[in-house]
């Protein structure tokens, strides 16, 4: 079955922390009364924005614990961390403002696939790249929405990882320049390469979107035509499933 840890607490920092101690498959609650007795035991990293580096230097300061931290004034932890200190005084208290949002805004639509065996022709790629650019292409004209930067990441077999980007004229929710777009930056990620490499996953996502479809945009002379050709062929995937249509150059 499906393995679920799940946190109740007033906000959204104590709730993260006692998912967390719920893990792997189980259901904390922390009850206002009881928010201090939970939280000041804890070491001095599981305040929300405490890296390694800021553990340590709490750490050389004695403060060991939540609890340490909770007992200094917020104008000393001010004065050894800047800003951070105010934000720690409060979190060490029990104390998060922050606002839950259930639907936070999408940043990017994007597919990636990683492949049984590496990729290593042009053609190889080309035909990656393109299936990726008509799936992100189809979501993003099932929500309404395009986008104006399309960007790449490519992992090699050694997963060293490359990501490239490219903002363009304007918004774009059309296969054609989102492909075009995601071959010329996969290949200048590729020729930055000093050896032949071996293709173990690509991406393609476009961001800096906007609620309106591209093809309400000034259009390049051949575009209607795309336009019309993809609703139609997102009305018959939305009937029939996603592989009812595909590119005739992905069927050889």
């Amino acid at each position: 079955g499906l393995v679920v840890s799940v946190g109740l607490a007033p906000n959204k920092f104590l709730a993260k922390l006692a998912s967390r101690h719920a893990k792997p498959d189980g259901l904390l609650t922390i009850a206002p009364d009881a928010v201090l007795s939970f939280l000041h035991p804890l070491p001095v990293g599981d305040l929300w924005g405490v890296g390694e580096r800021t553990a340590e230097l709490l750490e050389r300061l004695g403060l060991r614990t939540i609890g340490d931290v909770a007992a200094v004034p917020a104008a000393t932890l001010q004065r050894a961390l800047g800003t951070m200190g105010g934000q720690l005084a409060k979190l060490a208290a029990g104390d998060d403002s922050r606002p839950v949002v259930a639907d936070p805004p999408r940043k990017s639509v994007g597919a990636e696939e990683t492949f049984e065996r590496d990729l290593v022709t042009v053609d190889e790629i080309a035909r990656a790249l393109l299936r990726l650019s008509d799936r992100v292409s189809s979501r993003l004209r099932s929500q309404g929405i395009s986008g104006q930067t399309v960007n790449v990441k490519v992992r090699f077999a050694n997963f060293v990882t490359l990501t490239r980007a490219k903002t363009l004229p304007r918004e774009v929710d059309s296969t054609a320049p989102i492909f075009a777009t995601a071959k010329a930056l996969c290949t200048k990620a590729i020729d930055s390469r000093s050896t032949s490499p071996r293709v173990r996953l690509l991406g393609v996502s476009v961001s800096q979107l906007g609620e309106w479809p591209a093809s309400e945009q000034i259009s390049l002379e051949d575009e209607p035509r795309w336009s019309a050709a993809e609703g139609a062929v997102d009305e018959i995937r939305a009937k029939f499933g996603d592989t009812a249509v595909t590119l005739g150059t992905l069927l050889s």
